[in-house]
């Protein structure tokens, strides 16, 4: 997302080794972010994902915690997701006139 000006929203997965240098990248992302962390997930630092969470930018940014491990992801997460970007890469529709004033 730093390097890559066609994305304009990202959604990601917290959790595992985060180096130090993703901080200091973090602070450059501007997007929208969808960022799930699984609660109880024995394999991520739950403290270093919300620390990366908080270094982030983007004036948009939601996460969505969910009780359980790794492969314990609710149904919901993957159908917010969706909401997320069906929200955020909906392309601008052209030639589409809106009417102003007031309506009968």
């Amino acid at each position: 997302a730093v390097a890559e000006p066609r994305i304009v929203a990202a959604g990601l997965f917290a959790g595992s080794f985060v180096p130090r240098t993703m901080f200091e990248e973090a602070r450059q992302v501007t997007i929208p972010l969808h960022v799930l962390l699984q609660w109880d997930d024995e394999g991520n630092d739950r403290q270093t994902a919300l620390d990366l969470f908080d270094a982030f930018a983007s004036t948009e940014k939601t996460l969505h915690a969910n009780m359980g491990g790794h492969t314990g992801v609710p149904q919901f997460a993957a159908e917010d997701a969706a909401r997320f970007f069906a929200r955020h890469l909906r392309r601008p529709q052209t030639g589409t006139h809106h009417q102003t004033g007031s309506r009968p």
